[in-house]
């Protein structure tokens, strides 16, 4: 791999979703998942200790704004007319996602897995007890630049 490769990808205009890794507070990794179609951004977090924060759907107002700016100001709406709307874009909390044990750190390796899952149309079915494996299975696909379930 050259680095110049495009591992995966589609022209940003021929696509529906967009896997968003966000930080929150600099010590916490949840994956926002822009549905294009829908305008909604759905979250999913691995520590539902952490969203029970009350100020929690507000951490992602930003994003519920900036977001749609930005497509408007590179001009994907010029491309893809049919996904613009007046309606503002809901962000919604993922119900029943995998759970990290809390104080793991895996907060990450989950947004990452959340990600592949996902992408590939598979089922959340993993646990806490599949941690250590995905930190080895990562950093193997990120060594031999495939990524694979």
């Amino acid at each position: 791999m050259d680095g110049r490769e495009d591992l995966m990808s589609k022209s940003f205009t021929d696509v529906d979703m967009i896997f968003i890794p966000v930080n929150l507070g600099g010590d916490h990794w949840v994956l926002a998942l822009a549905d294009l179609r829908a305008r909604r951004m759905q979250i999913y977090d691995s520590l539902v200790t952490f969203r029970e924060d009350k100020t929690y759907l507000r951490k992602f107002k930003p994003l519920q704004v900036i977001f749609p700016q930005w497509l408007q100001d590179i001009g994907f709406y010029n491309i893809r007319p049919e996904l613009q709307s007046a309606d503002p874009w809901k962000v919604r909390i993922a119900k029943d996602v995998p759970q990290q044990e809390p104080g793991s750190g895996d907060c990450g390796v989950f947004m990452l897995m959340f990600t592949m899952y996902l992408m590939f149309g598979l089922k959340l079915d993993f646990d806490s007890s599949h941690g250590h494996y995905f930190r080895k299975k990562i950093a193997v696909d990120i060594f031999t630049g495939d990524i694979a379930l």
